[in-house]
């Protein structure tokens, strides 16, 4: 018990050691071009409110929502004598550290301290990865809400009351939520997939009620195909404004009707997920995420595998993650048209295909990843 809470603890260190030097870096440096643009909008709105605060006056400078909201989050940084900047960079490294130590514990849970190390290695080194959690930007309390709830629920819910862990997860899923409410759709998917999946596996006729509710699906859908069309209209106008820059791909491919989405769903998500591509490639940081890209298609292979393994035994958390990770890379795919900002925002997905990558790759080849005792036990034991 005591050898896998160290070996976990170790995982959360080099985390969170790799991005807090990142963090320091950024703070004194202009290298990371994550911490231009939005991230210096929102330090300005925490700026502000905090010297708002200092006056006893709870007021937001009215910049947009999200700069508003996420702004207000890190205003408390900026009450502090020192480095303001400095102060939050290091808080969301904290918050970063966290969710890649949640992944760790899901795939510890279902398979090994072993699969635990390749779900997190990505996550701790990946280039992107650190450059937008040293920063002030809001990925990394978006993949925080997200892991934790995660956790709490398949995870946590094994040794405490899910009295208390599911209400907890429906309290970080929330506040993921805020951060980034186009992921509604998401989280609701999944949510629904993993009930449906569970449901079915208790009832006593499995093939009537998939029966009921493919029938029920159909029908909810030809009812909703106005507000369907109304979303696929919304991605366009998305897809449209994010088509500039240098980092733009495909921008004349621009899904208008439904059948369009499906057709370019697959391309789109494999753009979103690994882009850019070598012949995309013009700088050396480029050359650093295609490296990644190389990678992340690297544990979507070996997904397969994970898949097929995790579902023999966990199928409603399988179905779960599995649609929810389908429906994010679908919408994501045709709303987005540059790999810079799709570099920022697969980082909320992608640690499900790492996780399902590296149950795979342990379950499949035999290797070694050193431990702290000789022996490992690839049996779920208490880790809260």
């Amino acid at each position: 018990m005591a050898t896998r809470q160290r070996q976990g603890f170790v995982v959360f260190v080099v985390a969170l050691f790799v991005r807090a030097v990142a963090a320091v870096v950024t703070t004194l440096t202009t290298l990371n071009p994550d911490s231009t643009a939005d991230a210096v909008a929102f330090a300005r709105v925490a700026n502000t409110v905090a010297e708002h605060l200092a006056q006893g006056r709870l007021t937001t400078p009215g910049e947009g929502y999200i700069y508003d909201l996420w702004g207000s989050f890190l205003a408390p940084f900026w009450l502090l004598p020192g480095p303001s900047g400095l102060y939050a960079r290091l808080g969301n490294a904290l918050l970063a550290a966290f969710a890649i130590y949640n992944v760790y514990l899901i795939a510890r849970t279902y398979h090994s301290h072993r699969a635990g190390v390749l779900a997190a290695l990505p996550m701790i080194f990946y280039p992107s990865f650190v450059a937008v959690h040293s920063t002030v930007l809001r990925e990394a309390i978006v993949l925080f809400g997200i892991t934790t709830a995660a956790r709490l629920v398949v995870v946590s819910s094994r040794y405490y009351s899910r009295r208390l862990t599911y209400p907890l997860a429906g309290v970080t899923l929330y506040m993921a939520y805020i951060m980034r409410t186009d992921n509604g759709i998401i989280y609701a998917a999944a949510i629904v997939a993993a009930l449906a999946t569970h449901a079915v596996m208790r009832t006593s006729n499995p093939g009537r009620v998939v029966g009921i509710g493919t029938g029920l699906s159909v029908v909810g859908f030809v009812l909703a195909l106005p507000l369907v069309r109304d979303a696929v209209e919304q991605l366009a106008r998305i897809r449209n404004v994010r088509a500039f820059g240098r980092a733009v791909y495909l921008p004349d491919v621009v899904p208008r009707t439904v059948l369009e989405l499906l057709a370019f769903s697959w391309i789109g998500a494999a753009y979103f997920l690994y882009a850019p591509f070598p012949w995309m490639i013009e700088t050396v940081p480029d050359v650093l995420v295609s490296i990644e890209g190389v990678v992340s298609i690297g544990f979507t292979v070996a997904g397969v595998w994970g898949v097929r393994w995790l579902a023999q035994r966990e199928l409603p958390i399988t179905v779960g993650l599995l649609v929810g990770l389908l429906v994010a890379v679908t919408l994501y795919g045709v709303g987005t048209a540059n790999y810079g900002t799709g570099m920022r925002h697969r980082q909320m997905f992608l640690w499900v295909v790492f996780l399902f990558g590296a149950i795979g790759l342990a379950e499949r080849i035999a290797f070694r990843i050193p431990t702290l005792r000789h022996r490992e036990s690839t049996r779920p034991s208490r880790l809260d």
